[in-house]
């Protein structure tokens, strides 16, 4: 069973966090692929964070695959 790490969240963000509210896999899977994206520099619009959604969706595995690719393609090394 794969299971969606925590988000890195630097220290001192965390006290701002709402703790009491999780979100679910496919939520922080949406943030990770955001997260990596922009760290990419990759611009989006609407009809992509649309495809994020979809994409968030899936399993672990198969998200975080695709977050490698993505940090991969920003650093030029393929």
């Amino acid at each position: 069973m794969d299971i969606t790490p925590p988000l890195p969240i630097a220290e001192e963000f965390r006290a701002e966090m709402d703790t009491e509210r999780t979100l679910t896999a496919s939520q922080a899977h949406q943030v990770l692929l955001y997260c990596a994206l922009d760290a990419a520099s990759v611009p989006m619009d609407p009809r992509d964070m649309q495809a994020i959604g979809r994409v968030a969706e899936l399993d672990w595995a198969t998200v975080q695959r695709l977050i490698n690719w993505i940090r991969a393609a920003g650093t030029g090394r393929f």
